[in-house]
């Protein structure tokens, strides 16, 4: 019975210290809520000129591109939780999209979600 009590109080300690807890602060940083690469699915090579939107509803936003040649990237939109598409589109290619992209947060930012489109050539005339 004694170790029962102690349990309990025990559990209860710990609770109102976990509630204790110092608040969180967050950086001042703003965070893209997606990182896209986009590759030639012929030859798995890196495309730096594609166009990239994410789209959920009425918002829309063309994904900024980041990087020096083969390391090259997409990224964006700032700080946007939820569900979105995500449009591949690039002259000689046939458009990709990956619907149901989901960015989740934390109390602070978007936690980013990295994804790879492949785009796969046209067929020649």
């Amino acid at each position: 019975m004694r170790g029962r009590l102690l349990s309990a109080t025990l559990c209860l300690f710990l609770a109102g210290c976990e509630e204790a807890r110092e608040p969180r602060f967050c950086t001042a940083i703003a965070v893209d809520a997606l990182a896209v690469t986009v590759v030639d699915a012929a030859t798995g090579q890196r495309i730096c000129d594609a166009t990239v939107i994410a789209a959920d509803g009425a918002f829309r936003e063309e994904l900024r591109g980041f990087g020096p040649g083969l390391d090259c990237g997409y990224s964006g939109p700032t700080e946007r939780a939820g569900r979105c598409e995500v449009r591949v589109s690039r002259a000689g290619y046939e458009a990709a999209l990956r619907p149901g992209v989901t960015v989740t947060a934390d109390e602070c930012h978007v936690i980013p979600v990295r994804l790879t489109v492949d785009l796969t050539p046209s067929p020649g005339p």
